[in-house]
């Protein structure tokens, strides 16, 4: 009988620390996220001669989601 009590109580404290586990993981998640969401973007200059790119270079440049400066 003292063996199943311990047994029980060892597994309430497992149980215990793996849910406190999850809810410090999922708060520092959270936080990384909105740190994450909160950044602005930087300002892109772009220094140099125009050349006649292919078709998916061009539109990878096309979709850059920076501001322009030339």
């Amino acid at each position: 009988m003292k063996r199943v009590i311990r047994l029980l109580a060892l597994g309430l404290a497992i149980g215990v620390n793996g849910a406190a586990l999850v809810a410090v993981n999922a708060s520092m998640v959270g936080g990384a996220e909105r740190e994450l969401a909160s950044q602005q973007p930087q300002r892109v200059v772009i220094v140099g001669k125009r050349q006649n790119l292919p078709v998916r270079e061009a539109v990878a440049i096309q979709n850059c989601p920076a501001p322009l400066a030339l």
